[in-house]
């Protein structure tokens, strides 16, 4: 099995000996349920070298539920945008108190937030507010772990659908515990274990982000609607 001694040699080298490395745990992680997955995760390698993050949104408190339960009180990192909805803000609180999570609030330098609020940069190039705003925060985290748990789904999008469960991203791995359920097994699974749901998605909220960049609609439709745009930038 590989170590996390193997994978931490090769963080910042793109080398063949780390592709071979990503395809050996995607072949060993593969057959796994999701749960299996997470905790082999955390039996392989130091919980220190590995990042948690999380947007509270739509789909979240899957993922949330399983490392509450496999590792508790392990970091979980939420970037606060600034731009976030009122009721993201109180999910957030209420998943944190359902599922005694160690949420920790990460967010761009005051100078930089308060910068997009004033140009009103969401309007005029929504690349750069999401990378000031979220990429910038997160490369930050980064650069402190080796490997970085992420709540993507297959379903959600045709990009995602091409992801595997490892994937190697510059200078860290991407690990995708649940990016094979179903977008009926996640709505099952959410109502085994009685999971809160977040509050925008009764209103007919999907998938939800900042404020000025989401609307009502199905599946991501409504992510940066009537533009090119389908991701933040952070899994891209």
């Amino acid at each position: 099995m590989i170590v996390a001694g193997e994978l931490k040699r090769e963080r910042h080298h793109n080398t063949r000996n780390k592709e071979s490395l990503i395809g050996t745990l995607n072949e060993r992680y593969k057959p796994l349920t999701p749960w299996e997955r997470l905790e082999l995760l955390f039996d392989s390698f130091p919980a220190r070298e590995i990042l948690m993050t999380s947007s509270f949104g739509a789909s979240s408190a899957i993922l949330l539920h399983m490392l509450s339960k496999v590792k508790p009180g392990h970091p979980v990192y939420f970037v606060d945008t600034t731009h976030h909805f009122k009721e993201t803000i109180a999910y957030r609180n209420q998943l944190a108190q359902h599922l005694g999570l160690n949420v920790i609030d990460v967010s761009a330098k005051p100078n930089r937030s308060r910068f997009t609020h004033e140009n009103r940069t969401w309007q005029k190039n929504h690349d750069l507010c999401c990378f000031i705003n979220k990429v910038q925060p997160v490369n930050e985290l980064r650069e402190r772990h080796t490997l970085w748990i992420s709540g993507l789904m297959k379903h959600q999008n045709a990009n995602r659908d091409k992801l595997n469960i490892f994937e190697k991203k510059r200078d860290i791995v991407k690990f995708h515990p649940i990016l094979d359920i179903t977008k009926e097994e996640a709505e099952l699974y959410v109502y085994l274990h009685d999971l809160p749901a977040h509050p925008l998605v009764n209103q007919g909220y999907d998938s939800i982000g900042c404020t000025h960049c989401t609307a009502k609609g199905h599946g991501r439709t409504g992510r940066w609607a009537n533009t090119a745009k389908v991701e933040c930038g952070l899994h891209l």
